[in-house]
């Protein structure tokens, strides 16, 4: 019997790819077995512990978790739990903490995000022609174009589920 069961010890939301399997269950469980499909397609049964890793399907949305145990006699009926699967947004952002002049070439692009990102693109095309995405740091350098005058850096971040608005920040 599945006694409790919650993703992530019941949060709203994640940003993570992977979550949590909390359960508690009666009458000594030897498997488990968990899917996103309510049927259990796909998946095959799992040595049972109480807090295994389960990897949530990519995209956003609300993600729902069917789970169900078994020992040498019998099958549990399946419970589920639902999470919000969120794409990560960029909280704050600014070159060398705001400055509004540099002698370098190499900035670094302060940052402050939510939601588990993975990786990074900066560049000083809106259109980020050029820019490949990077693993995500909060403090990534970055090399401005030559020549003197204002430069204008976009910056965006994504995670399993999805890219954040684009952000920018100028320096001269």
């Amino acid at each position: 019997v599945v006694s409790s069961f919650a993703l992530d010890n019941g949060v709203a939301s994640t940003g993570n790819a992977w979550v949590t399997l909390n359960n508690t269950c009666t009458n000594s469980p030897t498997a488990y077995i968990a899917s996103e499909s309510a049927d259990f397609t796909g998946a095959t049964w799992q040595t049972h512990w109480s807090a295994p890793q389960f990897s949530l399907s990519a995209g956003a949305g609300t993600k729902t978790v069917y789970f169900k145990v078994r020992n040498n006699a019998s099958e549990s009926p399946a419970v589920s739990d639902t999470i919000e699967a969120i794409v990560p947004a960029v909280n704050s952002f600014s070159i060398n903490n705001g400055a509004a002049t540099t002698g370098s070439a190499t900035v670094t692009l302060n940052n402050s995000c939510i939601n588990s990102p993975t990786q990074y693109m900066a560049s000083e095309s809106a259109a980020f022609t050029g820019a490949s995405w990077l693993t995500y740091q909060v403090a990534p350098s970055f090399v401005l174009s030559s020549g003197v005058g204002t430069r204008t850096v976009y910056f965006k971040v994504r995670n399993q589920y999805g890219e954040s608005a684009v952000v920018s920040d100028a320096i001269e």
